[in-house]
């Protein structure tokens, strides 16, 4: 299947803050044209927007949003190359979450999502018939514990989000007033390839919205000796970008996870656009996660990508 994936054209060094506020945007003075800003769209909602016919765009986005497909109905797409070539130096590893996330009080607080599936891979090598474990005891636990400081002030990051992720369940703890956190898994989910991510959309913290937009999410792969020591997280300031954008297609067929059970993209895509679908979006969100790191996840099944349905949770 063909995914649809943003380019950026021609980088704009206007500074946002410089330009003059509009129903869409901004104006650039500079390139005389509305700038549409990208950073509270989802990819549904970016989609709509390059979909209509008109003049080319330009936006203002995050380099997460680079990464992740946009669900589009159309298959007129101008480019047909690798992504790996087209968007290099662009693209990163970190994932755009989508969603929203519960709030923490003075203590790092500690969660967990659980579906269920019948079948799970945890590694880069296949496992077959994955059989869900008894009712783990006390010592079946390790303790992954750590702490959350800005990289560049160097002070904790309070309720910042930090999720260890598999196909079985998402476990969630948020640090504390001091950055640290703590989150107890069961030991016999750690493999030699887990994944961590860090996301901010509910940190407290206090900074000037022209000069700093938000950290960025960013994905991690542990091995299994890591997860037992304090793991120190910098979170980096999300960088903005401005410039005029295009699209691009690659072929994959991403794996869907909803409720731990595999189903069709396409159905998935379809749902995300609002169309009769197999797939019941209804209270759901959902997690992507780059080839890399859902193939930590999931296997080489996954090596076109992985999105993971979860429940909504409500602030």
């Amino acid at each position: 299947m063909k995914n649809k994936f943003l380019k950026l054209n021609n980088p704009c060094d206007e500074k946002w803050e410089n330009m003059k506020p509009n129903r869409k945007g901004r104006y650039c003075d500079l390139c005389s044209k509305n700038i549409i800003d990208f950073t509270g769209l989802n990819q549904t909602e970016i989609s709509e927007i390059i979909e209509k016919p008109g003049k080319r765009i330009c936006a203002r986005l995050t380099r997460s949003q680079l990464n992740a497909p946009i669900f589009s109905p159309g298959n007129d797409f101008k480019l047909n190359l690798p992504k790996s070539n087209v968007a290099a130096g662009l693209i990163i590893a970190s994932a755009l979450t989508v969603g929203q996330t519960l709030h923490a009080e003075n203590l790092a607080v500690e969660t967990e999502l659980s579906p269920s599936p019948d079948k799970v891979l945890r590694s880069k090598k296949e496992k077959t018939n994955y059989t869900e474990p008894n009712e783990p005891k006390s010592d079946d636990f390790i303790i992954f514990k750590g702490i959350v400081t800005s990289k560049d002030l160097g002070k904790p990051v309070e309720n910042s989000k930090i999720t260890f992720v598999s196909p079985l369940k998402l476990y969630i703890a948020y640090s504390a007033k001091d950055g640290t956190f703590s989150m107890k898994i069961p030991a016999d989910l750690i493999d030699n390839d887990n994944v961590i991510r860090v996301s901010y959309y509910d940190i407290k913290e206090k900074r000037n919205k022209d000069s700093f937009f938000q950290y960025e999410t960013t994905d991690y792969i542990l091995p299994r000796h890591e997860m037992t020591t304090e793991f120190a997280i910098e979170a980096d300031p999300e960088e903005i970008l401005l410039g005029e954008i295009d699209v691009y297609t690659e072929i994959g067929n991403p794996i869907v996870l909803s409720n731990g059970t595999e189903i069709k993209y396409r159905e998935f895509a379809k749902a995300q656009l609002g169309k009769k679908s197999s797939c019941n979006l209804e209270n759901k969100e959902y997690l992507y996660f780059d080839p890399d790191f859902a193939i930590a996840i999931y296997g080489q099944k996954a090596k076109d990508g992985l999105f993971i349905l979860i429940d909504k949770t409500g602030k």
